[in-house]
């Protein structure tokens, strides 16, 4: 699995899970378009569901050059193809508010692709985002969470976020979970 020369050189990881091995990389320019892909085909599965927490016009290529300049976006890689994805940044304000500490990493666009749904790759990311939070130094993981999404932050919950309070953006409430990762 070492190399992934057609989605990245930097080989950073692997993850091991009932339905195999696979590649954590860091994205690189050159993947803005799978990138923006993968959060649109998220987006319009959630629609399609009935969850109404991403849009995919959202996800413009603005966006998405956003993203690259302001956070660590790794990919999750099998036989040389994303399968999923997950951004870090050291701050967040924007949902976090007056709660938001400098130099946490918090977690967004985790994203599955539709054909691995249901074997907790969301789930592995998400431990694999906690051991590179240790790596970084930074002691807390955070994310937050469409409050409508019970399903979702149930999962947070049940694999050891704690619930740290909640928000409203643009008609919409959200719950803000953290996991210290310093007591892992």
């Amino acid at each position: 699995m070492k190399g992934h020369p057609r989605m990245n050189n930097q080989f950073m990881d692997e993850i091991h899970t009932p339905y195999g091995s696979f590649a954590i990389v860091s994205a690189i320019p050159s993947h803005k378009v799978i990138v923006r892909e993968m959060l649109i085909e998220a987006a319009e599965w959630m629609a399609g569901i009935g969850v109404q927490q991403w849009i995919p016009q959202q996800f413009t290529i603005e966006e998405i050059n956003r993203y690259f300049a302001e956070r660590e976006i790794y990919l999750l890689i099998r036989e040389e193809q994303p399968v999923g994805m997950f951004t870090l940044q050291t701050s967040d304000p924007e949902y976090w508010g007056a709660l938001n500490e400098e130099g946490f990493s918090y977690l967004h666009r985790l994203t599955v692709r539709s054909s691995w749904r249901g074997k907790q790759l969301g789930s592995a990311m998400i431990e694999w985002a906690a051991k590179r939070t240790k790596q970084l130094n930074r002691g807390v993981l955070r994310l937050d969470c469409w409050d409508g999404n019970e399903k979702l932050n149930r999962m947070y919950e049940s694999i050891g976020f704690v619930r740290k309070g909640s928000g409203e953006k643009q008609g919409r409430g959200y719950n803000l979970y953290e996991m210290n990762i310093t007591t892992q």
